[in-house]
């Protein structure tokens, strides 16, 4: 029966104003507004009190000996997140930290095992090691979970302290985004987050790790309201080199020890396979922002938001500013550290190592 050419093209303008329809029912920015600068960000000064969100791999080992090192700020607690290797031996990792660096006494939360809609995530052995701290063989741990979930904990300790708990978010968002869908009033309770950023280099879009580990849940964390802080494109203000390997080797600490041994093949593997200076280390970078904010020299506020449906960019960030049809200026929701200090990056750590 031959096909009636009205029939066809009615049918031809209602595919594509469904089309159309869907499109706008899920675009959300233009890349055509550039980020503005910010003087400075209220959160991440005069820090008392934190919550660790992590995956524990090599760089964020260095993060926790910064932190737990502090004599000014409280690590309450630290929770496990899904990202850079397999749950149960990011769990073990963070355990065998404590209990290595203050006896145990920062209680660490189990999270969620898996990212929200329990889909698969890149893993990141291939810097890591096997076990997550390099290829450092671990002794044996005694210390147990805490045996609060996560997401009730970092509720339950932002609620105590209203106003003065930061988040310093090193791996994928899991447990945050679970706890603001159990307690959405931590958005505002909450002093702020720190999360381990992409590359920003101003509008367009940007693959990070630890976005991609569970976009979902980074969507939500960028939606809450929360005042957030993110690391951004540093270079080499972020790298450790070889020749400061070195001088941490003359350090001759237990930390400097365990920092050395945990990390020899990221720092292998950073100059060889990737022709990189040196090893990059955002996730201490974050911490140095928390522990001394004047490490981070110039921000950006953008509008940020996750690519959740990309076949090939799933995860990756967007960088934009105007509403992609009604041309809205959209509020900014993150302030980005486009420029840091790498003295005092590198005065941060060192000091961190040598106790």
């Amino acid at each position: 029966m031959p096909l009636d050419r009205r029939r066809f093209l009615a049918g031809g303008a209602l595919f594509a104003q469904a089309l159309t329809c869907a499109g706008r029912s899920r675009a959300q920015t233009a890349w055509t507004v550039l980020g503005q600068p910010v003087a400075s960000v209220p959160l991440l000064h005069d820090v008392r009190r934190v919550i660790i969100d992590t995956d524990p791999g090599t760089d964020d080992l260095l993060a926790i000996v910064m932190m737990l090192g502090s004599s000014r700020i409280v690590t309450e607690a630290i929770t496990v997140t899904p990202g850079n290797i397999g749950y149960e031996q990011e769990v073990r990792n963070a355990l065998f930290l404590v209990q290595t660096l203050n006896g145990g006494k920062t209680p660490v939360h189990r999270g969620s095992d898996h990212p929200l809609l329990s889909r698969p995530y890149p893993a990141a052995g291939f810097i890591h090691g096997r076990n997550g701290l390099g290829d450092m063989a671990l002794p044996e741990v005694t210390l147990k979970p805490a045996p609060e979930p996560a997401a009730i904990a970092i509720s339950r300790i932002v609620s105590a302290h209203p106003g003065e708990v930061v988040l310093l978010a090193l791996g994928g968002l899991t447990n945050i985004a679970l706890a603001l869908l159990l307690d959405p009033s931590i958005a505002r309770k909450a002093r702020g987050i720190v999360i381990v950023g992409g590359r920003y280099e101003g509008i367009g879009t940007s693959v990070s790790f630890n976005a991609m580990v569970d976009p979902e849940a980074a969507d939500i964390v960028l939606r809450s309201g929360l005042p957030i802080a993110m690391t951004g494109s540093l270079g080499e203000t972020e790298m450790l080199t070889q020749a400061d390997f070195d001088q941490i080797r003359t350090f001759g600490t237990a930390k400097s020890d365990l920092f050395l041994k945990s990390n020899a093949a990221r720092l292998k593997f950073e100059t060889e396979k990737r022709h990189k200076p040196g090893a990059t280390y955002a996730d201490p970078f974050a911490a140095a922002m928390v522990l001394d904010p004047s490490v981070a020299l110039a921000f950006e506020a953008v509008h940020v938001t996750v690519e959740l449906g990309g076949t090939e960019t799933r995860g990756a960030y967007v960088f934009g500013g105007t509403h992609i049809y009604t041309g809205d200026v959209l509020p900014a929701n993150v302030a980005i550290c486009t420029k840091g200090s790498a003295r005092i990056f590198r005065e941060t750590v060192f000091q961190a190592l040598r106790a």
